[in-house]
């Protein structure tokens, strides 16, 4: 990861900006067999340790030569564990759609996703921290694609599943 944990997520879970595709479903009180993927701190997030786990899946990245890209995938099964308390939330996937494109001011980033995906807001970003998995649309103004800073939530539609709320 470069600098701080992934915000939005795929199977490739070491990677800087992982894309997740995924479906609602039912939260479980069980302990994950295998330890997450990676662990999102109690600080940054929901207040407790939040690991996230992905099996499965593509992803695709095409490249502008703008600097523009989108990141497109498929086939996830993720899951959310709650690891102080072992309550789990898992997502089959199905697909998303991510674009990344820079503003005109040259300084910031239009962040567009569509789909199923789940992403994390940090303390530091416009809204404030909470995890969510989406099934619709996101819009953000990001400082770039790999720190992904939120600077505003210009736009949502859909629904979103409050991960941290299901877990606690």
């Amino acid at each position: 990861m470069l600098g701080k944990p992934s915000r939005w997520f795929a199977p490739l879970a070491a990677t800087a900006a992982l894309l997740l595709a995924a479906s609602p479903a039912g939260a479980t009180v069980t302990r994950p067999p295998n330890p997450p993927d990676f662990v999102v701190p109690a600080d940054l997030a929901c207040g407790f340790d939040l690991g996230v786990s992905g099996t499965g899946g593509k992803i695709t990245r095409i490249d502008f030569k703008n600097g523009n890209f989108f990141q497109v995938g498929k086939g996830v099964i993720l899951t959310y564990t709650n690891l102080s308390n072992g309550k789990t939330y898992r997502v089959n996937t199905a697909g998303t759609v991510a674009r990344f494109t820079q503003n005109p001011d040259g300084k910031t980033w239009t962040f567009s996703a569509a789909g199923h995906f789940g992403f994390i807001f940090f303390p530091t970003d416009a809204p404030g921290a909470g995890a969510f998995q989406y099934t619709g649309q996101l819009k953000l103004t990001i400082d770039s694609p790999s720190t992904v800073n939120v600077l505003s939530v210009d736009s949502s539609g859909g629904k979103a599943v409050d991960i941290c709320a299901r877990l606690r």
